[in-house]
């Protein structure tokens, strides 16, 4: 038995395909990730096999343009990147040829995966797509927070089937049909339409990484179901970190602070935070791989790490200031802490509109930051008299184990259609 996993995107994307990998390889299965190869140390300690997509070159291209972080712009840096067509097609090469090998396949795709979905147009195997976050899932009764720009973000709530169609005809459509239509031309197929309204999604199987709690609407796909989150932790994160330690165990719990992995203009929105957190008598842990988004002066309350075990560091904090990227909203749901989300754009708004309605955190604006608006988000969850017990509850409602068996049960029971 054999599988291809698509991992497409950040630490936060990449790791809930290796925690599968992983379950997966206990469970007999040869597993190949397919992802970029910054990656690469991390699927090797997974124990699984590299299948490189795109360069190191690309990836950072793509994380160091500004443009990525910005609500009207991100898709169009994603979907408009120079080297995305070839991407595409190296993913439809690379399906074609797993799929044609011996033995029992299976392709369990990420979202951008199109090349994946192309293939399974020309061929009958089994594809399941993966969605991380429930912001794909497009409900016209209870639609996501695609975005809080105005006017966009008040049509999408007001005339959710307008918005989409206008995403569809003025985003999306023409982003995508460069990078797919060439493809489906050489194999013979139709033109494909409105690609976000359903085409993306397998004929086969659709399998969500979190729970029904977080995102289930009404108009959810019959062939979708739900796992859980997929957690995973790289050996290097349990490596001994004396001084982080030291830091955690020499007073009272801190707050933390994380941006992602690919974040590389967060250094002003740490600098306010550093503020705000001084001036409430907080200690402040901040979590950045960029030693350059850390301010170079901090006071003797905060400490930076490059990295912590999230699954041992975050529940001795008081709460996580974090971006909304959905990896890193569930290790603090995990952790059972109160949130604090900055949302940029892609799928952090919806999450960080879910965390405030869960009554697990709220959210503020990277602009009401940047004015000094921190102080007094971070007062109103740190005193909620009732948070941290909600949070709590939520983190009784996650069982890691529990969710790897349904989703290794999940790619060994799919079938083509």
């Amino acid at each position: 038995m054999r599988a291809l996993l698509f991992a497409i995107g950040s630490v936060g994307d990449v790791f809930p395909f290796l925690a599968l990998g992983r379950g997966l390889q206990e469970r007999g299965w040869q597993v190949t990730v397919a992802a970029s190869p910054v990656h690469a140390a991390s699927i090797a300690q997974a124990g699984c096999k590299l299948e490189p997509m795109g360069s190191e070159e690309d990836y950072h291209r793509m994380t160091s343009n500004p443009e990525l972080w910005k609500p009207r712009q991100g898709m169009r840096v994603i979907l408009g990147d120079s080297g995305a067509a070839g991407m595409v097609r190296q993913q439809r090469d690379l399906t074609r040829a797993f799929v044609s090998g011996s033995g029992r396949s299976v392709v369990v795709a990420s979202t951008l995966a199109f090349g994946a979905r192309v293939a399974r147009d020309e061929m009958a195997f089994p594809l399941i797509t993966t969605h991380l976050a429930p912001v794909v899932i497009r409900c016209h009764r209870q639609p996501p927070v695609l975005t809080r720009a105005f006017p966009e973000g008040w049509i999408v709530k007001l005339w959710p089937s307008l918005a989409y169609r206008m995403i569809d005809r003025r985003i999306a459509d023409p982003l995508l049909a460069p990078l797919v239509e060439p493809l489906r031309a050489e194999a013979g197929l139709a033109p494909a339409q409105r690609y976000m309204n359903g085409w993306w999604h397998s004929p086969d199987r659709i399998m969500l990484l979190f729970p029904r709690w977080l995102g289930s609407p009404p108009s959810l796909p019959n062939r979708a179901i739900h796992t859980g989150f997929l957690f995973h932790d790289d050996q290097k994160s349990h490596d001994n970190n004396p001084a982080l330690y030291q830091f955690l165990n020499n007073g009272s719990p801190p707050i933390a602070i994380t941006l992602g992995s690919a974040m590389r203009h967060g250094r002003d929105l740490i600098e306010q935070t550093v503020r705000a957190c001084t001036a409430l008598g907080q200690r402040l842990l901040i979590l950045s791989k960029d030693a350059d988004q850390v301010p170079r002066s901090l006071p003797n309350t905060a400490f930076h790490s490059r990295w912590a075990p999230m699954d041992t560091t975050l529940p001795r904090c008081a709460a996580l200031i974090h971006h909304g990227g959905i990896g890193t909203m569930a290790r603090a749901f995990q952790a059972g802490i109160p949130q604090v989300v900055i949302p940029f754009c892609h799928d952090q708004p919806d999450n960080s509109d879910r965390v405030t309605r869960l009554g697990a955190g709220a959210w503020v604006s990277p602009s009401s930051v940047l004015r000094g608006g921190l102080k007094k988000v971070l007062e109103k969850v740190l005193n909620h008299p009732d948070m941290r017990d909600r949070c709590h509850a939520l983190a009784a409602e996650i069982s890691p184990k529990m969710a790897i068996d349904k989703a290794c049960s999940v790619v060994a029971e799919t079938k083509a259609t």
